[in-house]
């Protein structure tokens, strides 16, 4: 199976994207595949997610963070560090490019060089493809199935290039009036990056010493996180907005994104772009967090009682249902 890249994104935060995109790693792992996580979120909340806060520092002191991976190019020194590895989790075919604080920095950097890339100059391409191409080079040799990628909430450039370099992007949602309005900017954001993209490429015509990415990501469908359910009833000002979520996504990013090219839309749920209702596990998330792993991987030992247990087994449900359906119609 060729490797496929994943990216959860929405112009806004607090929806739930890390702990999503936490459990779907774990649960494609689950399904018998091979998972790398970058981190490519300054903030850092998937790889304290999944190592300690000694764990982390000790990365960082060794320099092997995706920081480091990228500091040649930062310094003008040379190119990515493809010979630094990422974390491999214990006992788990399971790895992490750990985030790093200091990459708000390489972020500036790409900023500059998206002049380098309209111009079509190799100094522009190299920055911008960095993080790209250190995917290709680890997943290649280690047999890597899925890459899911974490990133901040924001249209800057490094989420341009990460998403650039990515196969397919989901939207997690809270069905609430600011969730819709981060849709509004997505769609035509894209369609300029990749347009841009396109037509940068063709200026760079001298011999490209390195590959590049595609530009074409493809969206895969939306989730609703953090669902509100009140006497098994959906609480009546969600309601409301959860009836707006599939119109806004077929006006803001549907429908602008097949213009460009109608590929760049799939359909994972039967004609339907949603891919399902991310419960709020309540008190298992701080569980999760602290025994740093996913909520269908609780224990009694970290602290599960009495109906936690039945919380336990549904978000286990959840997750495979959506990995299987990823590995079914994404392979």
């Amino acid at each position: 199976m060729i490797m496929k890249q994943f990216v959860l994104f929405n112009n806004k935060g607090g929806v739930g994207k890390t702990t999503f995109i936490q459990h779907l790693g774990y649960a494609l792992e689950k399904q018998g595949k091979k998972v790398l996580f970058i981190d490519a979120d300054p903030q850092c909340n998937l790889t304290s997610s999944i190592f300690s806060e000694d764990d982390i520092a000790q990365f960082w002191s060794s320099q092997q963070s995706i920081y480091n991976t990228l500091s040649p190019i930062i310094s003008g020194e040379g190119d990515v560090k493809k010979e630094l590895l990422p974390q491999q989790v214990p006992n788990r075919n399971i790895w992490v490019l750990p985030g790093d604080l200091l990459l708000s920095v390489f972020e500036e950097l790409l900023a500059e060089r998206w002049v380098d890339v309209l111009a079509g100059r190799e100094l522009g391409f190299r920055a911008t493809s960095a993080i790209y191409r250190y995917i290709e080079h680890f997943t290649s040799a280690n047999h890597i199935d899925y890459v899911l990628i974490d990133v901040g909430p924001n249209l800057g450039a490094l989420n341009r290039a990460v998403l650039l370099g990515c196969d397919y992007f989901f939207v997690p949602m809270i069905p609430d009036m600011f969730s819709l309005r981060g849709l509004s900017n997505i769609g035509t954001t894209f369609v300029k990056w990749i347009r841009d993209w396109d037509e940068a490429k063709k200026r760079f015509t001298a011999t490209r010493p390195f590959k590049l990415q595609n530009g074409k990501p493809s969206f895969a469908g939306y989730l609703t996180a953090q669902f509100n359910i009140y006497r098994q009833k959906e609480t009546k000002a969600w309601t409301t907005w959860n009836k707006k979520i599939p119109g806004k996504i077929q006006s803001d990013i549907v429908d602008k994104l097949v213009v460009v090219d109608p590929s760049m839309v799939v359909q994972l749920n039967g004609g339907d772009y949603k891919l399902g209702d991310m419960k709020n596990y309540h008190s298992l998330v701080p569980l999760s967090q602290t025994s740093r792993k996913p909520i269908f991987e609780l224990t009694a030992q970290d602290g599960v009682v009495g109906t936690h247990a039945d919380s336990v087994k549904r978000c286990d449900e959840e997750y495979v249902a959506i990995a299987r359906k990823i590995i079914d119609k994404l392979s």
